[in-house]
């Protein structure tokens, strides 16, 4: 209870004084709404006295109007001080964790993290964003309460006084009780949320794999064994809670017998006058209201921990470029040496070595499964190397920070992503903030200003998620405009064209001379027709380099690289003279 409190002050930052300015407000709230308790008292004794009259009914009134009117004004400053503020809390916590989570190495995504970073920003967040403030403010409230009440009962007998701290007393062991179980059982909730996170997400992007070997529903076992875990878990929670919470409610109606009880036996021995006795009989169930309501909150409290919990896990998360600085490259050329890599026990890449010079075009070939793609990841600091170094302009990218290595260079994928906004929006993430004249300009030099032009709303038209209303080649042809735009110095190609037909793939040539004029150029290619005018050709076999050299000399050596030729010369015809 204290440690949420404590934790949400913690990251409240700025915002603690208007959190400390609710707890103010809430204490002389929670006076108000004592006052009608004290009205029957003042009532009561005035009838007793035969001292009622219309005066006690307009001072009456104007107590009780005054008490609600102000108790509303202060509810509502409460709420703008608290439940509003945890709204602006959460929102810069979210925009934090996603430029954190965009400098987690790619290993992290492919540890089973994706369906717990979707639980914590989707679910965890929100619910202590919506409820935890909510239940800050019950806690607050509640403890104010009987902190009130207390002082209020021992002003006038410290036997009540003392009968409302041994009705607390009991009920704190049942609600210590009650938070074992919901920590237990919020552990076990927030694990097969993640778990059946990870799994909608999988059957959606497989869907069409769903479709065709008719896996929906009950025949997708994954999907149904998450749901029906998830299920368990939840109705195993309910089971295991109901008997606690039934006595707390019991401890609470208890604690209303007792009081109404010592108040009688106070009133008989003229301990108390009998307006007094009465009154007390009333307040009794004002005075164990904030009991129940901290049992009510028991799983709220521990759900929003459990939620803090994954999410502080996630913050602390290591960060790839911890350690690096701002560094200004001096130049572009790249220098790979003695690198060793493998995403798990193996190596993929096995001490390799090479030069890139700057503004120079290097191909990488080889068979599916060489390793070339991983050179290209390895560039941009997608992953770390095992062993070795690389560098760029002579800076070992490990010394960078992601945005200073990022910004020098572009990627273009062979699977390409779009966002689900408008096409003007997709190509200047290339560069925030372009002018229009800007973009339309790159979009032209990438061959696709025409039937961008061409849709509904030009350059406002919503493309959808992944680019759906697009075709392959068009949606390449935007991811070159993007990197064309941005127009940094390095450029590395992962076979650009290899799943583009013939028509758009004369589109994206054009539009990939276009990018690479004068940058620092790394190609992966399948066709290699592309590659023919390389600078050098690095041959990538089992992780190894095998054979460099210019097309003409790794012809002429009649290695991998020629068998690879004269495969393609077969299979696609081509007659490009030998070099």
């Amino acid at each position: 209870m204290f440690k949420l409190i404590s934790r949400i002050m913690k990251l409240s930052g700025g915002y603690r004084r208007m959190l400390n300015r609710a707890y103010v407000l809430s204490f002389f709230e929670n006076l108000l709404a004592d006052v009608p308790v004290f009205l029957i008292f003042y009532v009561l004794a005035e009838i007793i006295q035969d001292a009622f009259t219309a005066r006690t009914i307009f001072v009456s009134t104007i107590v009780l109007v005054c008490g609600v009117v102000l108790r509303m004004i202060l509810r509502f400053l409460v709420d703008v001080n608290q439940s509003g503020v945890g709204y602006e809390i959460f929102a810069r916590e979210r925009m934090s964790l996603g430029d954190r989570i965009k400098r987690f190495p790619m290993g992290f995504f492919t540890e089973g993290n994706i369906g717990n970073v979707t639980a914590v920003i989707t679910n965890d967040i929100t619910f202590v964003e919506e409820f935890g403030m909510d239940t800050l403010g019950k806690i607050t409230s509640s403890l104010l309460s009987l902190l009130v009440a207390a002082l209020f009962l021992l002003y006038f007998d410290w036997r009540l006084t003392a009968a409302l701290l041994c009705v607390f007393a009991l009920f704190m062991l049942i609600f210590m009780r009650l938070n074992k179980i919901a920590a237990e059982e919020s552990e076990n909730q927030q694990e097969a949320q993640k778990n059946l996170s990870g799994t909608v997400i999988e059957y959606i992007k497989g869907m069409p794999v769903v479709k065709a070997f008719n896996l929906a529903g009950k025949n997708h076992r994954a999907t149904s064994e998450d749901f029906r875990r998830m299920t368990e878990t939840q109705l195993r929670y309910e089971q295991r809670f109901c008997a606690p919470m039934i006595l707390s409610e019991c401890t609470a109606g208890f604690g209303v017998a007792v009081f109404i009880l010592i108040s009688g036996l106070l009133g008989l021995g003229r301990g108390l006058q009998l307006p007094f006795v009465v009154g007390m009989t009333v307040f009794a169930f004002q005075l164990v209201a904030p009991l129940l309501i901290l049992s009510g909150i028991t799983a709220q409290i521990r759900v929003a921990d459990a939620a803090l919990d994954r999410y502080d896990a996630l913050r602390e998360s290591t960060l790839i470029d911890d350690g690096g600085k701002d560094i200004v490259l001096p130049r572009y050329d790249i220098e790979f040496s003695s690198v060793r890599f493998g995403y798990e026990r193996k190596d993929v890449l096995k001490d390799i070595s090479f030069t890139v010079p700057e503004r120079s075009m290097t191909a990488l070939v080889g068979k599916s499964g060489c390793g070339k793609s991983t050179i290209v990841n390895l560039i941009a600091r997608f992953w770390d190397v095992r062993s070795g170094s690389i560098k760029i302009g002579g800076v070992d990218v490990r010394e960078l920070t992601s945005e200073s290595l990022l910004k020098n260079i572009s990627v273009v994928f062979q699977n390409v992503y779009l966002f689900n906004d408008t096409v003007f929006n997709n190509v200047s993430f290339g560069k925030p903030g372009a002018a229009r004249s800007e973009v339309e300009e790159a979009c032209k030099k990438a061959r696709c200003h025409d039937f961008i032009t061409a849709l509904e709303n030009g350059y406002d038209t919503v493309i959808g998620e992944g680019g759906s209303t697009l075709s392959g080649g068009e949606k390449q042809r935007i991811s070159i405009a993007r990197a064309i735009l941005k127009d940094a110095p390095v450029v590395l190609l992962d076979e650009a064209t290899a799943s583009i037909d013939p028509d758009n793939e004369a589109h994206i040539q054009q539009a990939i001379s276009e990018m690479v004029k004068g940058k620092t150029l790394i190609v992966i290619a399948h066709k290699l027709s592309s590659v023919v005018n390389a600078d050098q050709i690095l041959v990538i076999e089992d992780g190894a380099v095998t054979e460099r050299g210019t097309h003409g000399q790794l012809l002429a050596a009649g290695g991998l690289y020629t068998a690879l030729w004269e495969r393609g010369s077969k299979s696609r015809g081509w007659k490009i003279a030998e070099k």
